[in-house]
């Protein structure tokens, strides 16, 4: 009986603890938000469709 209680309170001391020092513990995070350029090349489709459609007549 006195093992289970030994046990008991050391692991209650143990999550008491944890709790305390692991409630002081903060950390900072800082984000940066950049836009993103993108660029797109529709050139070569526009192409080929006037090349399809030019060489029909």
């Amino acid at each position: 009986m006195k093992k289970i209680r030994r046990f008991l309170l050391s692991a209650l001391l143990g999550l008491a603890s944890a709790a305390t020092f692991g409630g002081c513990l903060s950390i900072k995070t800082e984000h940066e938000i950049k836009p993103i350029h993108i660029t797109m090349d529709v050139n070569l489709k526009v192409q080929k469709e006037l090349e399809n459609f030019l060489s029909l007549d």
